[in-house]
């Protein structure tokens, strides 16, 4: 659903993963946490789900950082970064905001469900 502000985050999420031009195991790594934020997209209708495949986005973008660390230290990486070296931490800052919508319209549903 494209009118939830979540989706929106995900996409941003999805289209910064996919503008990323490294090393071929960053490259793997950043497609792996734009293919979980896109599945999450589809996800609406199952909240609990869809939370949990953003803590996963974000879990990965913060490996990207890993992997980046690993690849400067055996030297295959040089230590001057361009600016897309910047795109998954904003990346996992929208799953951030999209996880925290994800729970609000849990809560949200939880909250209309007693009310029945």
């Amino acid at each position: 659903m494209i009118q939830r502000k979540q989706t929106v985050f995900l996409l941003i999420a999805v289209i910064l993963g996919m503008v990323h031009l490294q090393a071929w195991s960053l490259f793997a790594v950043q497609m792996l946490a734009s293919a979980i934020s896109l599945i999450a997209i589809f996800l609406f209708k199952r909240r609990p789900l869809q939370a949990k495949l953003c803590l996963a986005a974000i879990g990965i973008n913060f490996a990207w950082y890993v992997v980046l660390a690993v690849l400067i230290q055996q030297g295959s990486q040089s230590t001057a970064l361009p600016l897309t070296a910047s795109f998954p931490i904003i990346a996992a800052i929208f799953c951030l905001l999209a996880r925290r919508g994800v729970i609000a319209d849990e809560k949200l549903v939880r909250a209309a469900d007693r009310l029945r």
